[in-house]
């Protein structure tokens, strides 16, 4: 999945994993370099964004929405957290939030 600005320029891409239990995929810039991995844990309601070197650089959550919310609809919400750093950077900033939205999209809304 590629990642574009609203100019169409590529800020970069997602590649999954060949074998994970909790979810994830590598975020890559768009130079190629793999800078993020995101990781889900077993239950698959978190998810971390590491760095290549391993520190946290922030965190998908999901939200609980109520009961009815959660038996009728198939909506959900998410908190997304950045360490200061990305937010410092507006291009990779927006690559994870399109990861967060990935997460959504890919692991959650498959019928």
């Amino acid at each position: 999945m590629e990642v574009r600005d609203a100019d169409g320029n590529s800020l970069g891409y997602f590649q999954s994993k060949l074998m994970t239990l909790g979810g994830g995929f590598y975020v890559y810039d768009a130079s190629g370099n793999q800078f993020a991995e995101v990781k889900g844990n077993w239950k698959g309601f978190s998810f971390k964004f590491l760095a290549a070197d391993g520190r946290e650089i922030g965190t998908v959550d999901k939200k609980w929405g109520g009961l009815m919310k959660e038996m009728f609809t198939s909506a959900d919400s998410y908190h997304i957290q950045f360490a200061p750093d990305v937010t410092n950077n507006p291009g990779i900033a927006a690559l994870l939030l399109a990861a967060g939205l990935a997460i959504d999209i890919v692991f959650k809304e498959r019928g």
